[in-house]
C-alpha cells in the first residue's frame, strides 16, 4: 500500500470510529434513562419478553436458541419477540420458543408501542453492541438485562457481570436468563445444545436433493467456507476427500458462491460431488441427510449441532471451549492453532466420528 493510500484509510478509519462515538452520545442522551426495575416479573405472570441479537450471523442466531428455550420455562405463559438483523431470520422460522421474529424495519414500533415487561439484550459478553443496547432501551421495558461492559450501564438496568469461567457460549447466554429469574433450572448439557425446528415438508426437500446428488445415509458433507482466517483452502479439503473416496464413502462439498467460484477450476476427484448453492432452510434439510459434517468454525458447524449431526470440528484461530460441540456424543474438536490441521489429523478424526 502506497504512503498516500495509507494515510487516506487511516483517515477514513478516524472519520468512522469518530462518527460511532458521536452516534453513541447521541443515543445515551435521547434514549429513555433506564431506572431501577420497580418488579421483576413472576413465573406466573403472562408476560411480554423481547430478545435482543443485532447479528447477521448465522452461528450466534443459533446460540441464542438454548437462553429462548430457557426463557419459556422461566415463563411458560410469556410471549417472547425476538429482534435480529434482517440477514438469516429464517433460521429462527418455526421456533416454538418465539412468536415474532422482528428486524430493525419493526423499530419506529418497538419505540411507540412498547409494553414489554423484561428485555434481554443477548450481545456477547466479550464485547459491547451499540446497535443491541440501543434496540433493548427503545422497548422501554421496565427490566433490561445484558452484560456488564462498554457503555452497558447506560442502556440497561440489569447488569450481569461478565463470565470468568470458560463456559460454552450458550451457557454464556442462559445465564442472563437466570439473572432475571433465577428459580430458572441450571440446563443440563444436552439443552444447550442449539435449536433448529423445520416447517412441514422441508426435510423431504432436502431428502430429495440429497438423493438426487446420488449421495446415500453414509456419504459425508465437507463445508469450505469461513470467515476471514478460518477459512481453509480448497486444495484442503479436496485432499481430505480424495482419502475419503478411496474407503468407498461419497464426500458432497458445500460453499457459498466464493466457494463455487474456486472449485470451478479445481480438479475435483472421483466421487467428490459439488453441491449447488441453495436456500438455508433447504440446506439445513440436506444436511441434515449426511452422515458426518467436516467444517471449520462456522455457521454450518452450530447448524450441524442443532441437526445432531456428527462433525469434526477444526478450530485454527477461535476458542472450541466456547464455540465448539467436543461435549456432543460423535463429535469431535481438531484444534491447531495458528495452522490448518494436517490431513492425517483430519482423516484421525474423521474416523473417530465415524467410528
Amino acid at each position: 500500500m502506497t504512503e498516500p493510500s495509507a494515510r487516506l484509510k487511516s483517515l477514513g478509519k478516524a472519520i468512522e470510529r469518530e462518527g460511532k462515538n458521536l452516534l453513541r452520545r447521541t443515543l445515551i442522551r435521547a434514549l429513555p434513562k433506564p431506572q431501577v426495575p420497580h418488579r421483576r416479573p413472576v413465573a406466573q405472570d403472562t408476560v411480554r419478553i423481547l430478545a435482543v441479537r443485532h447479528d447477521a450471523r448465522l452461528g450466534n442466531l443459533l446460540l441464542l436458541t438454548p437462553a429462548l428455550r430457557l426463557l419459556k420455562r422461566a415463563f411458560p405463559h410469556a410471549r417472547v419477540d425476538a429482534v435480529i438483523s434482517g440477514r438469516y431470520g429464517e433460521a429462527l422460522a418455526f421456533n416454538p420458543d418465539i412468536e415474532r421474529v422482528m428486524t430493525p424495519a419493526a423499530l419506529p414500533s418497538l419505540f411507540l408501542n412498547g409494553g414489554y415487561d423484561a428485555a434481554f439484550d443477548f450481545s456477547p459478553q466479550h464485547a459491547f453492541s451499540l446497535s443491541s443496547a440501543a434496540w433493548t432501551a427503545l422497548s422501554r421495558a421496565n427490566m433490561r438485562v445484558g452484560f456488564d461492559r462498554g457503555d452497558a450501564a447506560a442502556f440497561l438496568n440489569l447488569l450481569v457481570p461478565v463470565p470468568q469461567a470458560q463456559d460454552h457460549e450458550t451457557a454464556n447466554l442462559c445465564a442472563l436468563v437466570r439473572a432475571a429469574a433465577p428459580w430458572a433450572p441450571i440446563p443440563v448439557t444436552e439443552e444447550l445444545r442449539p435449536r433448529w425446528v423445520f416447517g412441514p415438508g422441508e426435510k423431504e426437500k432436502g431428502s430429495e436433493l440429497w438423493r438426487g446428488l446420488g449421495l446415500d445415509g453414509e456419504s459425508l458433507a465437507f463445508f469450505l467456507g469461513g470467515r476471514a482466517e478460518k477459512q481453509l483452502p480448497v486444495a484442503w479439503f479436496l485432499d481430505l476427500a480424495a482419502r475419503a473416496a478411496k474407503t468407498g464413502r461419497k464426500v458432497v462439498l458445500t460453499g457459498g458462491p466464493a466457494e463455487a467460484a474456486l472449485l470451478s477450476a479445481a480438479k475435483i476427484p472421483e466421487s467428490v460431488l459439488a453441491a449447488p448453492e441453495m436456500p438455508l432452510r433447504v440446506f439445513a434439510a440436506f444436511l441434515s441427510r449426511a452422515r458426518a459434517l467436516v467444517t471449520a468454525d462456522t455457521g454450518p458447524m452450530h447448524l450441524a449441532a442443532a441437526l445432531g449431526r456428527p462433525s469434526v470440528e477444526i478450530f485454527t484461530h477461535t476458542e472450541p471451549w466456547r464455540f465448539g460441540y467436543g461435549w456432543l456424543p460423535g463429535n469431535r474438536v481438531l484444534e491447531t492453532p495458528g495452522r490448518a490441521p494436517s490431513i492425517d489429523e483430519a482423516w484421525n478424526a474423521l474416523q473417530g466420528v465415524l467410528g
